[in-house]
């Protein structure tokens, strides 16, 4: 009997071992090694284009979670597919955004299918690449954010930088978003139509947006969630990907409030045919900003 616990010891030790490392799989550091795969991988891309201009640099990230790192994850996909779309190839339906809590499982799905579809574009330009990027230690979200934040600067110089166009397409999905919650919360979506500005900058926009991500603190306190730690406004000359960047923080809390509420996810929207300038897009936030009054009252 003495022997019989002692094998049965045994054995549970040897399988608490051999699954250890499978439970730990999907962290951060596996995340952040596959997104240093993905750099890789555009650069290569970059240097087969014959593209030496140096890209910009994200600046230090803080206070990210997960969801935050999925949401710029999605912003590499997009510019991934349109980078395939210039060349004349197959794109991938761009995902949507879970309506559950992210984990790094997640992200690291995520980053493994961008891979998968620049594995078409170099196939399409008989680039050979195989990812050999070490598994580093220690890594958090705000570090894997920061990382794909490096992809979408170096995808710049192939697709072209974020325009005001797709900013204001993010405000038109949370300005959607919000009228669901306030529909959930028995709260009035009904607000005065805003003045809308002239002359303004991607600075002024950006402004805009951090007010929103102020405002959206209070309701996650009303709603008992964890709030947002507010980054720092970047520093340096303000370019629509920076307030592109604020509205992706925007609809990363938006969704942690979808799933508290048990909403769907932040809804798609279509990028307007009009011509878009900073102007359009304050616009929106200062919509924004009202129903986010509405919902604090």
């Amino acid at each position: 009997m003495k022997v019989s616990n002692l094998n049965k010891w045994l054995i549970s030790g040897l399988l608490a071992f051999l699954l250890v490392p499978l439970a730990s799989a999907n962290t951060p550091n596996h995340v952040f090694q596959a997104a240093d795969d993905l750099t890789a991988n555009i650069n290569k891309i970059r240097q087969q284009q014959n593209i030496t201009s140096d890209a910009r640099k994200p600046g230090v990230q803080i206070a990210k979670t997960p969801i935050h790192a999925y949401t710029k994850a999605l912003e590499v996909f997009e510019k991934v597919n349109r980078y395939k779309q210039s060349k004349g190839l197959a794109t991938a339906t761009l995902p949507t955004l879970p309506s559950k809590k992210v984990v790094p499982a997640d992200v690291l799905a995520l980053v493994k299918e961008i891979s998968v579809q620049l594995t078409d574009i170099n196939r399409a330009l008989g680039i050979n690449f195989t990812g050999n990027a070490k598994l580093p230690v220690g890594k958090t979200p705000s570090d894997v954010y920061e990382n794909l934040w490096q992809s979408s600067y170096l995808l710049d110089d192939l697709v072209g930088a974020i325009s005001p166009t797709f900013v204001h397409r993010n405000t038109l999905r949370i300005e959607q978003a919000l009228i669901a919650i306030a529909n959930k919360l028995g709260k009035s979506s009904q607000i005065a139509k805003p003045e809308k500005p002239q002359g303004k900058k991607p600075i002024d926009a950006n402004i805009q947006g951090f007010k929103v991500l102020y405002k959206l603190v209070e309701l996650e306190k009303q709603l008992d969630l964890p709030p947002l730690r507010v980054p720092s406004f970047p520093a340096g000359k303000i370019s629509p990907s920076d307030v592109y960047d604020t509205t992706n923080n925007v609809i990363a809390e938006l969704t942690r409030i979808n799933v508290k509420l048990g909403l769907p996810a932040v809804p798609k929207a279509s990028l307007s045919t009009e011509k878009i300038t900073p102007n359009e897009v304050i616009f929106q936030f200062k919509k924004i900003q009202l129903l986010l009054d509405n919902l604090t009252s």
